[in-house]
């Protein structure tokens, strides 16, 4: 069954269709943001999608005639995907669909590939990101909730694709709000480095890292983290000014 999509995820889906316009080709996942992202679209023109999965969410795109795959430079009129995730609905969908093509790993997450595709905007999630940047989408606290997956292969595909973006959304805390997700460092691993991360999203606004100082990277960082975490994060922030690492 498709995720139940809270106020949370609207909000960070409102932040992240802001960089999806006409022509855009898609890579997301499943889950409550991936949906609520996907029906915010439905105004777009010929969408494109490329992806390692995607839910029931592709097939509201493409019975509403806004995903036509038309402007892709390969693949062109055929959305290309490694899995499907969803109701009947999607599979029902994609039997026999000539507009859908499943295919490998070796496919879906090639750079070589996604190299070809221009206004390709990527959108992955992450457990943590810290003050300058880095990403742990594996681990939270002592709990390992899962592997790298193929969340670098999409970050750099969309970051070097041109008009394309590389989008990590997360919501600002976990655990009822007692804990930010938005850190001065991570407590697990590095998934995605900061020199790959391109756009940061929050329900509370977007943050565009790629380029900036370090100094600038924790400061557009703390302005979208939730308010009760602001000040702690900012003399985090300040260290890092200071320090200039």
């Amino acid at each position: 069954p498709s995720a139940k999509i809270g106020e949370t995820d609207e909000a960070i889906a409102r932040h992240c269709a802001n960089y999806i316009g006409d022509g855009s080709v898609i890579q997301t996942g499943v889950g409550a943001v991936p949906d609520a992202i996907l029906r915010l679209l439905h105004d777009r023109r010929d969408l494109g999608a490329h992806s390692g999965m995607f839910g029931d969410g592709l097939v509201d795109l493409a019975e509403a005639g806004v995903l036509t795959n038309e402007r892709k430079e390969i693949d062109r009129g055929i959305s290309i995907n490694g899995a499907l995730i969803g109701s009947r609905r999607l599979f029902d969908w994609a039997h026999r669909n000539p507009a859908l093509r499943m295919c490998r790993t070796d496919y879906t997450h090639s750079a070589a590939v996604m190299a070809q595709l221009s206004r390709l905007v990527t959108i992955n999630s992450a457990l943590e990101v810290d003050l300058t940047g880095q990403v742990n989408a594996e681990q939270s606290g002592n709990a390992y909730m899962g592997g790298t997956g193929g969340q670098l292969d999409f970050v750099r595909a969309g970051v070097r694709s041109p008009g394309g973006h590389s989008i990590i959304a997360l919501a600002a805390t976990a655990k009822g709000g007692t804990l930010s997700k938005i850190v001065p460092a991570l407590s697990g691993p590095v998934t995605t480095p900061r020199t790959e991360v391109d756009v940061i999203v929050t329900e509370f606004g977007a943050a565009r890292l790629r380029g900036q100082t370090l100094a600038e990277r924790a400061r557009r960082l703390v302005a979208i983290a939730h308010p009760d975490f602001r000040e702690e994060l900012d003399r985090s922030a300040f260290e890092i000014a200071r320090r200039g690492f």
